[in-house]
């Protein structure tokens, strides 16, 4: 019946903006939902974090998370936007299969933990030692079933990637907050934020199973590529959290939480914008190199505006957020603001790096996966012991537009070409 009654004012619009209103409106209107509600419960997990858990429990936590996210590479990352192609190309029954990858290959992070963890049990720091032997037993399962996410959105059943979403977001919520209440301390709020993945992952992907076309077939390129794209995607996490580990182990966890408060907000909003980028994403994976350079033409202005519209809202919100709802940490809100201008790029910078995905330009994707994140590794080096949360905020913006130009260069000719 709504689409009955908005068919014809989409339709206008979309003329107008010169895309598939029509598809991109009901995409991210259930994907809207979804997000509404991770968001919410997201943000008050971190509430309950900010203000029912000491700043050096709470640091702690975050520099586990930190070391967590750092050996992602060790669980086969690269499959997730593999699968979406896959999928969108007929190859459905890869689904499963990728799952089963992803847990074998995951064994190799459960490992690398148990190294990090005896690091820090020599380091006298047996909270966090013994955090990350928790997690090393259950690390296999931890983002397995995550691929739910990438199945169902390369098949476009965006309303039952809500549910399914929405139910894990509630159930994480629950799980953590239990943790945070009866186990305040660095190993169980730990085990709570673990448990809270795994256990509603499981059941989505279980539920997910009944979706795949029973004739379909492997694509019998998604070992290789999947591991291309794991193997470039090596700096990128290192990158990513090394600074946050540098930032925990040197200056003290302290530091680290008043930077996971600034840094969250970002966080947030780059989530929000996911609702509006997986109908985008799921187009350009079924588009042509000639359809990606029109698309660049006629959309990548408003791109950018996106970007400056969210850095501007940001800007102007964390000074309001952090007053009413982390007063314990009013530090963060500078953090905060200056982290608001990295969004400004994002948007076109994630279109430039799907399309090279997609494209299957390894050239590209290689170098813009090791000379900015080698650079970003010696930065975090010098900078964070010296300057603290300054050095990683300034790092972090580097990165952020470094990576623009990296993607752009190689399209820019093209794109001035009639």
């Amino acid at each position: 019946m709504y689409k009955r009654l908005l068919g014809k004012p989409l339709q206008f619009f979309g003329n107008k903006l010169q895309i598939d209103v029509n598809y991109f409106a009901w995409g991210t209107i259930y994907t809207g939902i979804q997000q509404v509600i991770g968001i919410i419960c997201g943000f008050i997990v971190t509430y309950l974090f900010a203000n029912f858990i000491s700043k050096t429990v709470y640091g702690e936590y975050n520099l586990v998370l930190s070391i967590l996210s750092i050996i992602t590479f060790l669980s086969l990352p690269g499959i997730d936007t593999a699968l979406i192609q896959s999928v969108g190309q007929g190859y459905e029954a890869s689904f499963p299969n990728a799952v089963r990858m992803k847990i074998k290959f995951s064994f190799l992070g459960s490992v690398a933990l148990l190294g990090f963890a005896l690091f820090y049990f020599i380091s006298a720091k047996i909270t966090i030692a013994t955090s990350l032997i928790f997690i090393a037993l259950i690390y296999p399962f931890l983002y397995s079933f995550s691929l739910t996410t990438p199945f169902l959105t390369a098949k476009r059943l965006f309303r039952l990637l809500t549910k399914l979403s929405s139910l894990s977001s509630v159930g994480f919520l629950i799980i953590s907050a239990l943790s945070i209440f009866l186990f305040p301390t660095a190993l169980g709020i730990t085990a709570g934020y673990t448990l809270g993945l795994i256990v509603p992952g499981m059941l989505g992907f279980i539920y997910a199973l009944r979706f795949i076309n029973k004739s379909s077939h492997t694509d019998p390129d998604l070992v290789s590529y999947s591991s291309f794209l794991t193997l470039i995607s090596v700096l990128p996490w290192i990158s990513s959290y090394l600074g946050q580990i540098i930032l925990g182990t040197s200056i003290g966890p302290q530091s680290l939480a008043v930077f996971s408060i600034a840094n969250g907000f970002l966080a947030s909003v780059q989530k929000s914008f996911i609702v509006f980028y997986k109908p985008i994403t799921a187009k350009l994976a079924a588009q042509s190199s000639k359809q990606h350079l029109s698309t660049l033409r006629t959309h990548g202005l408003k791109f950018v505006t996106i970007g400056v519209l969210l850095s501007v809202g940001l800007w102007i919100c964390v000074p309001l957020l952090i007053k009413y709802f982390f007063p314990l940490y009013p530090e963060a809100i500078s953090y905060g603001q200056v982290l608001s201008l990295s969004l400004i790029p994002l948007p076109l910078t994630w279109v430039l790096s799907d399309m090279m995905i997609y494209q299957k330009s390894k050239k590209v994707q290689v170098v813009a996966s090791s000379i900015p994140h080698l650079i970003k590794i010696l930065l975090y080096v010098l900078l964070v012991p010296k300057y603290g949360i300054w050095g990683l905020v300034f790092v972090t913006l580097f990165d952020r537009y470094s990576s623009l130009i990296i993607y752009l260069y190689p399209l820019s000719h093209k794109l001035l070409k009639k």
